[in-house]
């Protein structure tokens, strides 16, 4: 089990991203207000992120209060996450480590697994297991997946500036595996070239979520679309061909069969 590729060597810190989402620290501070509401984390409590990358995300949460944890197997993003959570003067409790290796069960109010989708089919269902026991009851799971309705429409490209780089991402869906293939080059200040290794992310329907949820022991799936600036948004119906990703929420249940809520 492992991430896509890191990227080449020469593209900046925070070009080394493996998710679709969340790319600068101004959109994680546009997620956090949804984010905090879906999982409904009492004061203090304590939040995992699997795949904390970067930590943008942690930091945000333990400068609200929250007892951060994150996990990644890649030293370099961790190096990004304990410098970042250094700028700020919070704590991160980070490990290097893979996501099988977690052994907690049933200590964690919140979980996050925003890059969802990045492994195989059954690696996939062990991550959903993995965090699911590591919730306490009535604990909630907020991840993020590609939405195979949209990706599979048409090829899309992106191109964007991140600190003085041009970054041209093109997507393309691969319908035998249900995969959103990302391809990423970049046009550093100096005029040099770098390409990323392709990178895959399964895209799962809605069918398939509840699938997995409900296997993993988990309660109450919720799936949200989101705006035109990627900001997620529960206040609307859910429009599958109009939104790239879904945000999911579901609840370890307190007690009862999973599908049945608390």
């Amino acid at each position: 089990m492992s991430f896509p590729p890191e990227p080449p060597p020469g593209v900046p810190g925070a070009l080394a991203l493996r998710s679709p989402r969340l790319v600068t620290a101004n959109e994680a501070d546009d997620y956090l207000p949804f984010l905090t509401d879906a999982l409904e984390l009492p004061a203090g409590g304590s939040v995992l992120e699997l795949g904390c990358g970067r930590g943008s995300v942690l930091v945000r949460l333990a400068e609200w209060g929250y007892r951060a944890t994150g996990v990644d197997d890649s030293a370099a993003m961790l190096e990004l996450a304990r410098a970042a959570a250094a700028r700020r003067g919070v704590d991160l409790d980070l490990r290097l480590q893979g996501i099988p290796d977690l052994t907690e069960r049933g200590v964690f109010d919140g979980a996050l697994a925003l890059d969802f989708g990045t492994y195989s089919d059954a690696d996939n269902a062990s991550v959903i297991r993995t965090v699911a026991d590591a919730l306490k009851p009535g604990g909630r799971l907020v991840f993020g997946t590609c939405n195979p309705y949209y990706w599979a429409r048409e090829p899309r490209t992106e191109h964007r500036s991140i600190e003085g780089t041009d970054v041209i991402r093109t997507f393309s869906f691969d319908f035998m595996t249900g995969c959103v293939a990302s391809r990423v080059r970049c046009i550093l200040p100096s005029g040099e070239r770098k390409a990323f290794p392709p990178a895959h992310y399964r895209a799962y329907t809605v069918p398939e979520l509840r699938t997995l949820t409900s296997n993993a022991g988990l309660a109450d799936l919720r799936i949200y679309g989101e705006d035109e600036g990627g900001r997620p948004r529960p206040d609307r119906p859910l429009d599958t061909l109009r939104t790239p990703f879904f945000h999911c929420v579901a609840l370890r249940p307190v007690r009862g069969e999973a599908g049945e809520g608390i």
